[in-house]
């Protein structure tokens, strides 16, 4: 567990977080202990409680530190986590990379592209159709190899949710 927050703390000191304005008002630099705890959470519960969606996006419309916030988020994701927090993470990031704000939407889909074999992962492990189902919808947005999503789609090894199995 310790390697992992290693890997989010470097990547959340990669930003400027005290520079960008949260959707709360302040400065987002409460969010980079949000992440932390988010990373660490061991209950839906405790990563519920943080909210940090009401932070990074607000309606559908990404706040200035929703770039940053994906960047954590996927540093995290590579990382080893609670099964709880994978799944808060993973349904933070579809709703970062698929806004009403074509540019920052399209600036999330990038860094989102950078983990798409750990996203793949997460579609084919099975864990849970919650799990299977956030990476399968952060896929449909970002995967820019359309036949490679159907040819896992249709491999019959997929545990999709009902509202995507059709």
């Amino acid at each position: 567990m310790e390697r992992y927050m290693r890997l989010i703390d470097v990547e959340i000191s990669r930003h400027d977080w005290s520079a960008l304005r949260c959707g709360c008002g302040k400065t987002a630099e409460h969010l980079a202990d949000d992440l932390r705890r988010l990373a660490a959470a061991q209950s839906r519960e405790e990563a519920r409680a943080l909210r940090i969606d009401d932070h990074a996006i607000v309606q559908s419309f990404p706040q200035e530190p929703a770039v940053s916030v994906t960047s954590v988020l996927m540093a995290a994701l590579a990382s080893e986590l609670s099964h709880v927090a994978r799944i808060q993470s993973l349904d933070l990031l579809i709703r970062l990379v698929d806004t009403d704000d074509d540019e920052s939407s399209e600036m999330c889909q990038q860094i989102a592209r950078q983990g798409l074999w750990g996203l793949y992962r997460d579609l084919w492990s099975g864990a849970s159709r919650d799990l299977v189902g956030y990476a399968y919808e952060i896929l449909q947005v970002i995967e820019t190899d359309e036949d490679r999503l159907c040819d896992y789609r249709n491999s019959g090894q997929l545990n999709l949710p009902d509202d995507l199995a059709d």
